[in-house]
């Protein structure tokens, strides 16, 4: 095979294929990128995650084994100068700067597309030093990136404000959320005996942290006032667990509220739900609003930045409320729960955030950049 008729390649750079957003897109999106002919590299720090058995036929995992960020770049540096991608797909903060970083040492000629999957100006006061200079190394390199992109119109916005950058550099690209099989999965039985007791049952999902604020949506709960009682499923895992349960019982929800941690398919629970309620403080976008809207189940969430408020086309398409507003919240769930919805419109808006149309815009980006040659 001549040089000409080289596939192209692609590396998609994470940390590990844990089950995080980042993760769970990527591989979504990767068959994609090997069906228009990409020969696609999962570049990871550490090789490990329980996506690594959901890796798309067609692909390859290259694991830098660096589990700290400077002997990641060392790495990365090596891997550039000695097996250079065409495009390398950098995902988080930090892993943008360290891919930038590490093409400078290499003098690789590799694109780099750094991607902002959360709102920055949120992260950067995260209490962690990495968090605490990222403000002046963003303003300072991430403008030598060939490609940024934003998974929300928001993000981009507060992208551009925090790291100097001009706002049309910026291109915004939504999570690929709907696959092909969305409806099948979601027809799937929910497992939680609640489905099948009648009760109205509320359901949330994400990691029990700070930035999911599932202290309001347990306030809110308690203050929702009809028969049959609501009950909340609540969906994850993660270090806020034994605070929330003790904020449960001290709400008298003890019955009411039920965490059975991680679900590795959360479509039949949304599916079988009244509805979704997101209570986040922050997000980038918010998968599992898109998520809920493909199965047709009304959402009531947060008007946080960003992402939902877009998803849900600004109240047009579910309720939004303030941040850290229980009884505005209470009020919204009592107000979904009253009311017959349009399960069609709803299904129909989730259409805009499919696999297949974020894979193409991708797609659109990577071939622009195969015709520009890297800065050095």
């Amino acid at each position: 095979m001549t040089s000409t008729m080289r596939r192209p390649a692609l590396a998609i750079y994470l940390p590990d294929l844990g089950g995080g957003g980042a993760e769970r897109l990527h591989i979504n999106l990767a068959p994609s990128f090997v069906a228009a002919g990409y020969d696609v590299t999962f570049l990871l720090d550490r090789r490990r995650g329980e996506l690594l058995n959901r890796l798309p036929e067609g692909c390859s995992v290259v694991a830098l084994d660096a589990p700290r960020q400077l002997k990641a770049v060392v790495a990365l540096a090596r891997y550039l100068r000695t097996t250079p991608p065409d495009i390398l797909v950098a995902n988080m903060e930090h892993m943008n700067l360290m891919a930038l970083a590490a093409r400078a040492a290499a003098r690789a000629k590799t694109r780099i597309v750094a991607t902002q999957h959360n709102t920055v100006s949120e992260q950067a006061k995260r209490p962690s030093w990495q968090f605490r200079i990222l403000r002046p190394l963003y303003r300072a390199f991430l403008r030598f990136s060939d490609a940024i992109v934003a998974v929300s119109a928001g993000v981009a916005d507060d992208l551009a404000r925090f790291a100097q950058l001009d706002r049309s550099r910026i291109e915004v690209v939504y999570n690929g959320v709907i696959e092909p099989n969305h409806a099948e999965r979601a027809a799937r039985k929910a497992v939680h005996p609640w489905f099948a007791e009648g009760a109205p049952v509320v359901v949330a999902a994400g990691r029990l942290t700070g930035q999911k604020d599932f202290q309001t949506l347990l306030r809110a709960i308690a203050q929702v006032d009809r028969a049959p009682p609501v009950k909340l499923l609540l969906l994850g895992e993660g270090p806020l667990r034994g605070e929330l349960e003790t904020l449960a019982s001290s709400l008298g929800l003890a019955e009411r509220v039920a965490m059975p941690g991680f679900e590795a398919d959360i479509l039949p629970s949304l599916r079988a739900a009244r509805m979704l309620v997101l209570s986040s403080r922050f997000e980038g976008f918010g998968n599992v609003v898109a998520e809920a809207l493909g199965c047709g189940t009304p959402v009531v969430s947060t008007d946080c930045p960003h992402g939902p408020g877009e998803i849900l086309d600004h109240g047009r398409y579910g309720r939004l409320v303030p941040v850290g507003d229980s009884q505005a919240m209470a009020r919204a769930i009592e107000q979904a729960l009253g009311e017959e919805p349009d399960r069609q419109a709803l299904i129909a808006r989730s259409m805009d955030f499919t696999v297949e149309t974020c894979a193409n815009a991708y797609l659109a980006i990577f071939d622009r950049l195969r015709g520009t040659h890297t800065q050095p």
